[in-house]
This record gives C-alpha cells, structure tokens and sequence, in this order.
C-alpha cells in the first residue's frame, strides 16, 4: 500500500514536468509564431514613415516578448507549487505510514520535510 501511494505521487510528479514542458513549449511555439506574423504585417502593410511613428508602433512590438517571458515565469511558478505540495504529500505518506514515526504528529512530520 505505501509502496502503491508512493508510486502514483512519483507518477503525478512526473506527469507534471511533462505538462510544464508541453506547456511552456507550445506558449514559446505560438507565442513566437504570432510575434512574427504581426512583425511581417506591421511592417509591410502598416509601417509609418516618420520616426516617431515608427517608433511608438514598434513599441507593442518590444514589449510583448517580455509578456511572454512573464507568463513563462508564471507557468514555472505554478506547477513548482504543485510538484512542492506533491512532494510534501510524499513525506506525509512516508511518515505516517512508517512505523518509527507513526506516534508522531503531522506538525512534527511538516518541520522534516
């Protein structure tokens, strides 16, 4: 049974990096492929021919990788949180279920992990 509980959570562990990487990839792919798309529309179809112009329509231009470096922070963020609660999941089973700890408290079973 431990060694039953302790394989889904290693499994869940698992799956979670592969949706982080499937994730982040497919943010980074299309992210990317939009970023380009409006590059190439902008510029051929919608570029001004004064300086400021230019440059106040480059703006959104250089500013929307750093939204997608923002969202890929933020992605990274919330599934560490997972995989952390899932580790911290891991250690509750590992303690609660063995039998030198088990007259231990969960409180007590927190400050190891």
């Amino acid at each position: 049974m431990l060694s039953n509980d302790i394989k889904d959570l290693e499994d869940f562990r698992a799956k979670n990096q592969r949706l982080l990487k499937l994730w982040v990839g497919r943010l980074l792919f299309y992210s990317s492929a939009l970023y380009l798309l409006t590059c190439l529309f902008v510029y051929y179809l919608y570029f001004p021919e004064q300086w400021s112009a230019r440059l106040i329509t480059a703006l959104p231009l250089l500013a929307f990788p750093a939204l997608v470096l923002l969202v890929r922070k933020l992605l990274i963020f919330l599934f560490s949180k997972r995989t952390e609660r899932n580790s911290k999941h891991i250690c509750y089973v590992v303690f609660l279920h063995s039998s030198r700890f088990s007259s231990f408290s969960s409180s007590y079973c927190s400050l190891l992990c």
